[in-house]
This record gives C-alpha cells, structure tokens and sequence, in this order.
C-alpha cells in the first residue's frame, strides 16, 4: 500500500475566509457613510442597506461557486488516491484518469455541495437579517444625532457620534451583527468561523465519501482510520480497520464509529485509506486495530 500524505486543504479553506473577511471590511466601510451624512433620508438609508444587501450577495456566489469546484474536487480527489491505494494505478494521474463517474458518484457530489452550501448560507442570511437591523438602528442614531445637534445637547450627541464612528460601528457587527449562528449549547459562532468549521467538515466528509463511492465500485470494504496523536476521543479510533459499507463480519463500520459522534465529528481531520487485503497490512497495523478493538470492548462492558 503506497503512503500518500494527508489530504491538505488549508489553501481552500483560506481562500473561503478570505470572502468573509473581505465582506466585512467592506461592509464596514459602507456603514461609515452614515455618520458623516449632513441630513439622512429613508431613500438613502434604504439605498445603502441595498449596496451591503448586494455585498453579502456577492458572498452568497463565492461560497456557491467554492462549493461547487472545490467540493467536487475534493471528492475526485479521494477517489484518485483510493485508485492508487489499491495498486490500480501506477501514478496519481493516471489514477484520476480511471475513477468512476458513475450515478452514484454524481448523486453523492450534489448532495454534498448543496449540504456545504446550504449551511453556509443559513448562517449568511441569519447574519443579513441582523445587518440589517444595525443599519436602520444605527440610520434612526444617526437621525436621533441631527435632532440632538439642532437642540445644542452636546453630551448626548458625543456619545452617539461614539458608536457611529468605524470602530463603534466594527464592533457592533463583531459583537451581533456577524455572529452567523447560536448554536443548540448556546456558543455565539462569528461568521467566518463558522463557516471553517462548516467547510473542514464537509472537506473531510467529501474526501471520505470519494473513497467510499471507489472503494464500493471496486468491490472493497474495509479502510484504516488515520492516526495523528489525536488528543481527544479520536484517539480511541486511530488506526483501527473498519467497514466502509457494513460488508465485512467482525468490524465496526464507519456508520458505526461516526454515529459515536468521536470521530468524524465536525472539525475532525481524520480520514480513511482503504485496504484490499488485511494480511497484507504490516503486523504493527494489525496489532494497533486489535489493541484498539479490545480497549474499545472494555470501555463497553
């Protein structure tokens, strides 16, 4: 069995933040309009929400179109490096020359791209709907500011120019506005954080499900769980051999162990490299799965 490194995806994964971050700056830098307006109107009060509205559109696309390539990608990807695992091809390329483009494989890429895609833009629309809510917050301020200023109240007017500065503004969408979602344990997630978490998710996902559409293609069933030094509970699981589809007696599938929600869980990096043979892994492979599968029959009984 060739060893390939660990799939990298730090690159695309960078390159989907930068959107956000991008995003961001700019509509930071459309708010900032607002307090230097002599007199604000709702026309253009509605003319600037429309101008973040088509900024957070154009984020909307990018993570669409990332979705689509790299998703996609990714999957073929996993499907070439299983091509090559099982010795049915000499090189990388001439792997990806000869995976499967089968129904199947097409079914499981739009399923995932629209998975990827859609918890993306959940978490942008729930962010829109409280942009939204800053701006015409922060207008009704800047209004409040005008009619203050004409009263002579100083006091007051400073600490509403305050929040109506860039750097009030910028953190206002920090503190609220740019929070993507809540979750069910109630953590705040930023934007952009949560869409890394989302897209190395879906990353390894996709990577796994290329090699499980390969491998069932090519009549094979098990696979190794990758070992990194995990820390957490995933340790538990590295290097063990599992069942990719459930075919073979006398090993956990893959359903089985990510149903642990141990492994495979959201952020996890771990993948699989499938095995034609199991006698013909290294003793040491063997004996790792074996102590693994024993450790693991004891935490049960």
């Amino acid at each position: 069995m060739p060893h390939l490194p660990s799939p990298n995806y730090e690159r695309d994964v960078n390159r989907l933040i930068s959107y956000y971050k991008k995003a961001f700056l700019v509509v930071s830098q459309q708010l900032r309009v607002i307090p230097q307006l002599r007199t604000i109107e709702k026309a253009q009060a509605e003319a600037l929400l429309g101008q973040i509205m088509f900024t957070l559109r154009e984020l909307d696309n990018s993570t669409k179109n990332w979705s689509d390539d790299v998703i996609r990608k990714t999957f073929t990807e996993a499907q070439a490096r299983t091509v090559l695992t099982l010795g049915a091809a000499s090189t990388l390329s001439e792997a990806a020359s000869s995976v499967s483009f089968s129904l199947l494989a097409r079914e499981r890429v739009e399923a995932l791209i629209n998975d990827t895609y859609s918890d993306l833009l959940m978490a942008t629309q729930n962010t829109e709907r409280k942009v939204k809510r800053l701006v015409r917050n922060t207008v009704g301020e800047a209004m409040r500011m005008k009619a203050i200023e004409q009263l002579g109240r100083r006091t007051t007017k400073k600490a509403i120019v305050a929040e109506l500065t860039l750097q009030g503004l910028s953190r206002q969408l920090q503190s609220d506005a740019w929070v993507g979602i809540v979750d069910k344990a109630g953590r705040r997630w930023k934007l952009s954080t949560y869409a890394e978490m989302v897209v190395r998710t879906k990353l390894t996902q996709a990577h796994i499900e290329g090699v499980r559409v390969e491998t069932l293609e090519r009549g094979v069933d098990l696979a190794v769980i990758s070992s990194h030094g995990a820390k957490d509970a995933c340790s538990s699981y590295e290097g063990m051999i599992i069942s990719l589809h459930g075919l073979t007696k006398g090993y956990l599938t893959y359903e089985e162990v990510r149903a642990t929600g141990k492994i495979f869980h959201p952020n996890c990096q771990h993948h699989v490299s499938p095995v034609r043979d199991v006698n013909l892994l290294p003793s040491t492979l063997r004996d790792k799965h074996e102590e693994k599968r024993k450790q693991l029959q004891q935490r049960r009984n």
